[in-house]
């Protein structure tokens, strides 16, 4: 097994050189490129890839990609223009909103926070009018669109309200009504507008979603109380990190029983603070504390 991770390590090592190798007088440089997810960094690199030519690397958690280039064949700006074209803002010029609105749902990113040059030549050569246009848009967001982000956490008002409509079934121990609380909460979970979240909003929201879903399918489709109260725990794990991201108008409680999972313990979202354990209902209703207020 040592002797696998070895070789394949260095397989690793030896087609990485050898696709720097394909790019003559390679040169490197560290730049910024706005953008959410993997599919933001197979169409950033895809942008940047031209064979023997130019490739990047992005990361998607610091928003910095590597470009690789011949400095003879190519040039930064010109990789960078390639992936503003494709939807992505960057240091050196901004996408047009046209392509920018056209990426996917997940792919919308916080334009706020561009560091495109202002003094770059491509502006440079923007007429003053656009310019003056451009700087109002971004400066002085209309009141409307403000009034839009503000209440965008509006629609996760839904995930926390199904989401409790679950708690409280399972505290009555009533297993239907948990079952048609978790088909709500899967339907809501559809109804999300990522774009329309606030960047950390969307941030959380894309590490969560598949699991809420997951989560809330299992207690839909389950009649067993057991089974239900196990996927519950899982899908509180889900919701508290959206829960502090969210800057819900209403105070959640962070609860936990010692007890519950086989004596190893587990948590849940409250909407107050006094305790109904939704692990054991009636048998042990007032088990467990407050960790954190939200």
């Amino acid at each position: 097994m040592k002797n696998l991770k070895a070789f394949l390590a260095s397989i690793i090592i030896i087609s990485s050189l050898s696709v720097n190798a394909q790019i003559k007088n390679a040169k490197t440089s560290r730049v910024e490129i706005n953008g959410n997810c993997a599919m933001c960094k197979k169409t950033i690199e895809a942008a940047a890839y031209e064979p023997k030519v130019s490739k990047a690397e992005w990361d998607e958690d610091t928003h910095q990609a590597v470009l690789t280039y011949n400095p003879d064949k190519t040039s930064e700006e010109a990789i960078l223009k390639r992936i503003a074209q494709a939807g992505y803002d960057n240091q050196a010029f901004r996408a047009p909103d046209e392509v920018y609105a056209k990426l996917h749902e997940c792919c919308l990113y916080e334009r706020d926070h561009t560091v495109a040059k202002a003094d770059h030549s491509e502006h440079q050569a923007m007429d003053h009018s656009q310019h003056k246009a451009s700087a109002k848009e971004h400066a002085n967001m209309d009141h409307s669109q403000q009034a839009g982000k503000i209440s965008a956490n509006a629609q996760l008002a839904a995930i926390f309200e199904n989401y409790l409509a679950v708690k409280n079934a399972l505290v009555a121990t009533d297993t239907k009504a948990a079952a048609t609380a978790a088909k709500a909460l899967t339907a809501s979970v559809g109804k999300v507008e990522m774009g329309k979240l606030a960047h950390e909003e969307h941030e959380v929201w894309m590490k969560v979603m598949k699991g809420i879903q997951t989560e809330a399918t299992a207690i839909e489709k389950s009649n067993d109380i057991a089974k239900q109260r196990n996927s519950f725990m899982a899908l509180s794990n889900h919701l508290y990190p959206l829960a502090k991201a969210s800057k819900a108008s209403t105070a959640l409680y962070w609860q936990f029983c010692p007890m519950a999972n086989n004596n190893k313990g587990a948590y849940w979202l409250s909407a107050e603070d006094a305790i109904k354990n939704p692990y054991f209902g009636s048998k042990m209703m007032n088990c467990g504390e407050v960790k954190e207020k939200i």
